[in-house]
């Protein structure tokens, strides 16, 4: 069983997927915030500018970019390793409140890497503007999608999530 509870144990986690860096890697547990998630597809759009037509195509031109986005949000938790070329996020599954390795297994085959041309911006916030120990982060694709999540600063059955994060928010916090 692949455990994530060390930072070489995240690291072997992406390594099997092929996406570890060779001279950065920002790695941190976090959670799936789907109520914020990209609300219009191509589809939707599509039914509104030219009806059924319009949706069918709509559906076949977005269906491949938004697969990405919309199986990230089937999730609750994940691991996000950013590194020098982009970012791979690792869905988890299982139950609990909150991340931990002993109840969460990575779900490969739901593993998606977007690459940093592939994304518009990374913002990082205090959670509702004034929790600093928690951080809104929402990045927004070249597509207008929207991947959002909530990460703690500190994580007690994470032990590398202090760096990951600290390093991740120098990075991108307004």
């Amino acid at each position: 069983m692949d455990s994530f509870s060390t930072y070489q144990g995240a690291l072997d986690i992406f390594r099997k997927v092929n996406s570890v860096g060779e001279r950065e890697n920002c790695v941190f547990g976090a959670i799936v915030d789907f109520s914020k998630s990209s609300d219009v597809t191509p589809s939707m759009a599509g039914l509104g500018a030219f009806g059924a037509v319009g949706y069918v195509v709509g559906s076949v031109v977005g269906a491949e970019r938004d697969e990405r986005v919309r199986r990230i949000n089937e999730f609750i938790f994940v691991l996000l390793d950013f590194n020098e070329n982009g970012f791979g996020v690792m869905p988890l599954r299982g139950g609990g409140m909150k991340i931990n390795p002993e109840k969460l297994t990575p779900c490969y085959d739901a593993f998606f890497y977007f690459y940093y041309q592939e994304v518009h911006s990374i913002t990082v916030k205090n959670y509702m503007g004034i929790r600093k120990s928690v951080k809104s982060i929402t990045i927004i694709l070249n597509n207008g999608r929207k991947l959002n999540f909530t990460a703690n600063m500190e994580e007690k059955t994470l032990p590398y999530q202090v760096n990951g994060m600290k390093t991740f928010v120098e990075r991108y916090q307004r």
